[in-house]
């Protein structure tokens, strides 16, 4: 006997439908969006209880649940709707520039921004404050 396989739509209700069905397979949803917003009415321990059935793997976050959050809801949308294969990230305008050079260009150019022990924060505070200051586009 064959399973029949239902398309969800944006409308369903979320909570009601994985109390009654289950939660989802893969092809239950007609794009990404219907996905997004029936994952958006669940909570977050039953994202992390469907990311356990799929054996799906997200990178753990405790210091944020909205970022926690997010990372489980990614994980289930890439399961759902696979990331085209040779998608790359885009190169950023500053890549070029090591974080040494531009923190040398803002003291070349007198150009003020709050310090910090992350370098990742670092840099986006320099590239905010030299961009702002008009030394780089």
């Amino acid at each position: 006997m064959s399973k029949k396989v239902v398309l969800l739509t944006a409308k369903v209700d979320a909570v009601k439908h994985v109390k009654e069905n289950g939660y989802p397979e893969v092809g239950m949803f007609e794009d990404k969006k219907s996905l997004q917003k029936f994952y958006k009415q669940l909570d977050t321990t039953t994202l992390i209880d469907w990311c356990c059935l799929e054996g799906l793997v997200y990178n753990e976050c405790t210091d944020s649940e909205p970022i926690q959050r997010m990372r489980i809801c990614m994980a289930i949308l890439y399961k759902h709707f696979p990331k085209s294969p040779g998608t790359t990230k885009k190169k950023s305008k500053y890549a070029d520039y090591t974080t040494e050079a531009l923190i040398a260009l803002a003291v070349d150019n007198e150009v003020v921004f709050e310090i910090t022990d992350d370098m990742r924060i670092l840099r986006m505070r320099a590239i905010m404050a030299l961009r702002a200051s008009k030394v780089i586009e």
